[in-house]
C-alpha cells in the first residue's frame, strides 16, 4: 500500500503542477493575442500550443493514475479491514512551491521564445544586408544614382528598380529613397513597386511623377536622421509583423538609399528556409 500512496502523492503534486501550469500558460496565451506578438517561425508557435496541449495530455493521465493509485488503496484498506485512510493535510509551503514551479516552467517557455525570436530577428537582419550589400556597387546602381541627379525618366528608374529586385529576389520589397532638390532642400521620396500615375508615364521625369514623399515609422526617426546625416550607413527595425532594414549607398552621382521591407516570420521545412 506504501507504493500505491507514493504514486498517489507524487502524481496529485504533479497535477497542482500542470493545473497551474495551464492556468499560467493560458494568461501568456490571452497577453500575446491583446500585444499581438511576434508569430515567429511556424515550429515556434507550434512548440508554444504544443506544449499546452502535451500539458493537457500528461495532466489527464496523471489523474487517471491517480484515479487509479486510490482505488487500489481503497481496495486493499477493504480487504485489510482499515477503518479510514490516512487525510493528507496540504500544507502553505507545498502551495506555493508548486505555484512557483508552474511559474517557472512558462518563464522558462517565454524566455526561450525571446531567444528564438532575438535570434531569428538577427538572421533575418543579416540575410537583408547581404542581399543589399551585393548590389551597392553593381551598374545599376550607378545608372539610378546619374537618372536621379540628371532628372531622367520615372519609367527608367522604374525598371532599374524591377531589375535590382529581381537580381537579389527580393520581388515588390525593395524600395528606392532618394533626395530630390525643392526649393534648395533635399527632400526625400520613396519609388516602390506599386508606383504608378495612372497615366502613360512615358517621358515623364522622376521630379515631375508625384512621388510619394518618405515618412518613416515613429521607431525609424532617431536612425533615419543618423543615416542620412552620414553618422551611420545602415540600421534595421521591425513594424508589426515586418523587419525593415535600411542601407545608404553613395556614390559622386549622388545618393540612395535601399529598402527591403520583409516579413519577421522565418518559415522553414526541415533545415532548408525560405
Amino acid at each position: 500500500m506504501k507504493t500505491e500512496q507514493n504514486i498517489r502523492d507524487f502524481s496529485l503534486r504533479l497535477i497542482y503542477i500542470l493545473v497551474w501550469f495551464e492556468i499560467l500558460w493560458a494568461i501568456v496565451f490571452l497577453i500575446g493575442i491583446v500585444f499581438q506578438w511576434s508569430g515567429l517561425t511556424d515550429q515556434l508557435a507550434v512548440a508554444f500550443f504544443g506544449s499546452g496541449f502535451s500539458a493537457i495530455i500528461v495532466l489527464v493521465a496523471l489523474v487517471l493514475l491517480n484515479v487509479a493509485a486510490n482505488l487500489n488503496i481503497i481496495s486493499k484498506a477493504q480487504v485489510a479491514k482499515i477503518g479510514e485512510t490516512e487525510v493528507v493535510k496540504t500544507k502553505r509551503r507545498s502551495f506555493i512551491k508548486v505555484i512557483s514551479i508552474a511559474a517557472g516552467l512558462v518563464i522558462i517557455i517565454v524566455i526561450s521564445l525571446w531567444l528564438a525570436e532575438w535570434n531569428l530577428y538577427r538572421t533575418k537582419k543579416n540575410e537583408a544586408l547581404a542581399k543589399i550589400e551585393s548590389i551597392t556597387d553593381s551598374k545599376l546602381m550607378e545608372e539610378a544614382m546619374f537618372l536621379i541627379a540628371n532628372d531622367g525618366e520615372i519609367n527608367e528608374l522604374s525598371r532599374i528598380r524591377d531589375a535590382l529586385s529581381t537580381m537579389i529576389q527580393s520581388g515588390a520589397r525593395l524600395s528606392l529613397i532618394f533626395p530630390i532638390k525643392t526649393r534648395g532642400t533635399d527632400v526625400y521620396y520613396e519609388l516602390t513597386a506599386w508606383w504608378h500615375t495612372g497615366i502613360d508615364d512615358d517621358g515623364i521625369k522622376i521630379s515631375e511623377a508625384g512621388l510619394t514623399r518618405f515618412v518613416p515609422y515613429p521607431k525609424e526617426r532617431k536612425s533615419y536622421e543618423k543615416l542620412i546625416n552620414g553618422d551611420i550607413d545602415n540600421f534595421s527595425e521591425t513594424h508589426g509583423g515586418k523587419l525593415r532594414v535600411f542601407k545608404m549607398t553613395e556614390s559622386e552621382s549622388g545618393k540612395i538609399i535601399l529598402l527591403i521591407d520583409t516579413s519577421r516570420r522565418l518559415d522553414y521545412a526541415r533545415d532548408s528556409f525560405y
